[in-house]
C-alpha cells in the first residue's frame, strides 16, 4: 500500500472515529438526563463529576479543538492532531526520498563498476537489449514485490544503461511507444546515458502515461537528465505543464514525486 493511501485512510478512520464518539457522548447525556428525571433526588458529589470529567478527557479531542477545566487546566487537541499528522507525512516524504537518492546512488555506483568491460558491438548490444527487456518482464511477473525483485530490476537497468548506449540504431520513438515494458525501460536507460534534448516532449508523453513505479521513476530520471543537458530554457512549456499535472495525481510521499518537485523548482529558480 502507498504512504499516500495509509494518511489518507487514517484520516478516515480518525472521522468515523469522531462520529461514534459523538453517538456515545449524546447517548451518555440523554441517559444521564433520563436517570434525573426518574430519580430527582440522586446526588452525585463533585469528586463523582470530576473522575467523569477525567475519564471523558481523552475522547473529547475528537469533537472539540480545545477544552478548559476549571482550574486553568486546558487540553489542546486538534493542534496536537494535526502537528503529529504533518510531522508523520514529512518522515515519509523524507523517507521517500532518501530511498529514491539512495536507489540512484545504488545505479551508478554499479554502472561506475562495470565501465572497464568490453564495450560490445552494435550487434551485441541489440540482443542484450532484447534479452533485458524479456527479463525485466520475467521478474515482475515471477516475483513478489519487495527489496530482492527491486534490486534485481535495478540491475537490469544498469545493463541497459551500459549496453543501450552501443545500440547504432536504437529507435527511441518506436521503443517510447511500445507496449512491451521492458522496451520502454531500454529507451528511459538510452535517453538517461545519452540524453537528447529533441526527445523531451516524446519522453515526457510516455513518462506521464508509464503505469509501472519503477519504470516511471527511471522515466522521470531521464526527463531530469535531459532538462539538464539541453537547459531550462530549451525545454517546451508544454512539458512544465504535464509535470505539474502529473505531480498533483502522484501521492506527495512517493519518490516519484520528489523526483516531479526536483525538476519543477529548476523552473522555479529560472523564472525568479
Amino acid at each position: 500500500m502507498d504512504e499516500g493511501e495509509s494518511v489518507g485512510q487514517t484520516r478516515r478512520a480518525h472521522g468515523v472515529r469522531r462520529h461514534i464518539v459523538a453517538a456515545v457522548l449524546t447517548c451518555s447525556a440523554v441517559g444521564a438526563a433520563a436517570v434525573h428525571v426518574i430519580k430527582p433526588d440522586l446526588k452525585i458529589d463533585g469528586i463523582t463529576v470530576v473522575l467523569l470529567a477525567v475519564a471523558a478527557v481523552p475522547w473529547l479531542g475528537d469533537l472539540f479543538d480545545s477544552i478548559e477545566l476549571p482550574g486553568g487546566a486546558k487540553f489542546q487537541y486538534a493542534q496536537l492532531v494535526h502537528r503529529i499528522e504533518a510531522s508523520e507525512e514529512r518522515t515519509v516524504r523524507i523517507g521517500r526520498a532518501v530511498d529514491g537518492a539512495s536507489r540512484t546512488a545504488r545505479v551508478a555506483l554499479v554502472a561506475a563498476g562495470g565501465s572497464d568491460t568490453e564495450e560490445p558491438t552494435a550487434s551485441a548490444a541489440a540482443d542484450a537489449v532484447e534479452r533485458l527487456a524479456a527479463e525485466y518482464v520475467r521478474v515482475r511477473e515471477t516475483q513478489g514485490r519487495g527489496s530482492a525483485r527491486t534490486h534485481r530490476m535495478e540491475r537490469i537497468f544498469t545493463d541497459l544503461l551500459a549496453v543501450t548506449p552501443h545500440v547504432a540504431d536504437f529507435d527511441i520513438d518506436a521503443a517510447l511507444a511500445a507496449e512491451d515494458p521492458g522496451i520502454r525501460l531500454a529507451a528511459y536507460a538510452r535517453l538517461y546515458a545519452v540524453p537528447d534534448g529533441t526527445k523531451v516532449s516524446a519522453l515526457v508523453a510516455t513518462v506521464v502515461d508509464e503505469q509501472l513505479n519503477f519504470s516511471q521513476f527511471w522515466g522521470l530520471q531521464a526527463i531530469d537528465a535531459l532538462v539538464d543537458a539541453q537547459g531550462v530554457d530549451q525545454t517546451p512549456l508544454g512539458v512544465v505543464r504535464q509535470l505539474r499535472a502529473l505531480l498533483r495525481e502522484l501521492p506527495p510521499t512517493t519518490d516519484r514525486a520528489g523526483v516531479v518537485q526536483s525538476i519543477l523548482a529548476r523552473f522555479a529558480v529560472d523564472s525568479a
